[in-house]
């Protein structure tokens, strides 16, 4: 099964101090027609803007939407309603997050009804029991550390832990997705994982769109992917 790319808008909340007119949402629409199926905002985005729109996502041929929150955020989560399809919490700087069982309850507590929850956690045991415990719907796991591999025995071994994760999150009911950089070494071999439905490619979807385009950049790492 090849995942579903998703595209994460936050480096685009940079672009637009120094880009006039960067439209987000143009970016969403380019995205989902070279074949991207979740768009993912940051919370804050939506908090610190004072025309947000909830129904911004909610148009005619974009995917499903998602939102994504460090656990300060997510007191203020319900104010968003019902505008998100799923709530993904992550640590500060895309890290996972420190407390996972801790971070999914609040967000469960606070999540409208309908919403999915994914939290950004290592791939350890420990840390898929606890967000288990909360009744989490997606385990996320960063590759960063793979990409950071100085040699391919260690990409390797990452992989296979990644690997590993994947499987026991299988086990516990959890839905999994890979989150961060991948360069275009890695993309075959961490989408080949068991049960990986989603992979966020950021920041190489940006990278790639600077030199093609969006619609292009999608469907370039689509074929990287298989």
């Amino acid at each position: 099964m090849i995942p579903r790319i998703g595209l994460d808008l936050e480096p685009g909340t940079a672009a637009m101090r120094v880009i006039p007119g960067l439209d987000l949402l143009d970016i969403a629409y380019a995205a989902t027609h070279g074949g991207a199926q979740i768009i993912i905002a940051p919370a804050r985005l939506l908090f610190e803007s004072e025309d947000y729109d909830p129904g911004l996502f909610d148009r005619p041929g974009l995917p499903l939407f998602a939102v994504k929150a460090e656990p300060t955020d997510l007191d203020r989560l319900p104010a968003l309603g019902g505008a998100a399809d799923r709530i993904v919490i992550a640590g500060e700087r895309n890290l996972p997050v420190l407390d996972p069982q801790s971070a999914a309850e609040s967000a469960r507590r606070g999540a409208a009804a309908g919403q999915d929850i994914g939290v950004l956690i290592e791939p350890d045991a420990a840390a898929l029991k606890e967000i288990s415990r909360a009744r989490v719907n997606w385990a996320y796991f960063s590759t960063l550390r793979a990409f950071e591999s100085a040699t391919s025995e260690e990409a390797e071994a990452e992989i296979a832990r990644l690997t590993s994760a994947a499987l026991a999150a299988n086990r516990l009911n959890l839905r999994t997705a890979l989150w961060g950089p991948t360069g275009r070494h890695l993309p075959a071999a961490l989408c080949a994982i068991p049960y990986v439905e989603e992979v966020y490619p950021t920041p190489d979807l940006w990278a790639m769109a600077l030199r093609s385009g969006w619609e292009r950049a999608v469907a370039d790492y689509a074929r990287l992917m298989r």
